[in-house]
């Protein structure tokens, strides 16, 4: 009998145990297939994307008459010029900030030297002053702009092979509206008509939709003031730190700030702007991101959300860490798809109500 009430406590510690090490395994296997497979579902998300957004067209046109090849073949053609219209205008500024990186060098290394030969005549002098310039002129700066030029040439690198990806990602949403257009009724086939699978997806197509169309208006409104400040302003490439500003507006809360980095660092080192417009950049791109962020965008794009900013936020997080830049800007799309179908399974419903704002 002792024997016997002894031995349940440590069979109920096991299993328990043992279904934690379980879980903890799938999650770190999960972990290890998203990062594996990256190259793969990346494209394959943001097709998705593409396709939730576009094939209300489709399914207008074909309710109109026109045939269902033609009506995708039109929606792919709405998807297809503004991408590639885009793609090309990035793609000349690229050219012309790769033709003007030297120049740039020689700009900040000469506003670092200084900044840093002012800083040390503050503090001190003499030959301890001179032997400090030569250690910082000969090892130090030589070493923070050869760092300094590889993460610009990464993040060129980075650009340049997403916009290849884009040609994939076209691909790829081409045979999704094919495929979409029979999707439901297969699932009505398959399932019946009445089921959670098809009501998810149809809140999903509806939600992410809402969130991507609403935030692409506010994407595309930043970088047009980007654009038109730093026109104004004469700020080198403002074209092209326009059009930056397009996508990582669409990462929650840095994404404005990392697109304000560089037309700033240009309007520091550019000697044809006197104090004056350079001031200007500082205090312009604050106000347009602060107006946009803080005013405009929660109250258009976060009623299409409706989901915790902490919970955006920690998303933003993982899966920046997973999947990079590309992954901080799918992490709302992807909270939203969680959040729906939580609310349409039985059983997870709480885990819906917890994500909600």
């Amino acid at each position: 009998m002792r024997g016997s009430l002894s031995t349940e406590p440590s069979l109920g510690g096991t299993d328990v145990s043992r279904r934690i090490t379980y879980r903890l395994a799938a999650i770190l296997l999960l972990a290890v297939f998203l990062v594996g497979a990256r190259p793969l579902l990346i494209p394959l998300v943001l097709a998705a994307l593409l396709a939730f957004l576009v094939f209300p067209v489709v399914r207008t046109l074909t309710r109109r008459g026109l045939p269902p090849v033609f009506s995708i073949l039109v929606a792919q053609g709405i998807a297809t010029l503004p991408i590639t219209a885009l793609g090309l205008v990035f793609a000349a500024n690229v050219g012309a900030f790769v033709q003007n990186l030297p120049e740039y060098q020689v700009l900040i290394q000469a506003r670092l030297a200084a900044g840093i030969n002012w800083g040390l005549a503050q503090v001190t002098s003499g030959p301890m002053r001179t032997a400090l310039e030569q250690s910082v002129s000969e090892t130090m700066l030589p070493e923070l702009m050869q760092r300094g030029l590889s993460f610009a040439q990464g993040a060129l690198q980075f650009v340049t092979a997403t916009v290849v990806d884009i040609f994939l990602l076209l691909i790829i949403n081409l045979f999704l509206l094919m495929e979409v257009r029979r999707l439901r009724e297969k699932i009505v086939e398959a399932f019946g008509g009445q089921n959670a699978l098809l009501s998810s997806l149809e809140a999903i197509g509806e939600d992410v939709r809402a969130y991507v169309v609403a935030k692409t208006a506010m994407s595309a409104l930043t970088g047009l003031c980007v654009w038109l400040l730093l026109l104004l302003l004469d700020v080198d490439l403002a074209a092209l730190w326009g059009l930056l500003a397009f996508p990582l507006n669409f990462i929650p809360t840095v994404g404005a700030i990392l697109a304000s980095l560089p037309p700033m660092a240009v309007a520091i080192i550019d000697p044809s702007l006197d104090t004056g417009r350079t001031v200007a950049v500082f205090v312009g791109l604050g106000i347009v991101n602060g107006v946009i962020g803080s005013f405009i965008d929660p109250r258009f794009v976060g009623r299409s959300v409706e989901i915790s900013p902490l919970v955006v936020f920690i998303s933003m997080l993982l899966w920046g860490f997973l999947w990079g830049p590309i992954g901080a800007i799918l992490a709302v799309p992807i909270m939203v798809s969680v959040k729906v179908i939580c609310s349409h399974v039985r059983g997870l419903e709480p885990i819906a109500t917890l994500l909600k704002a």
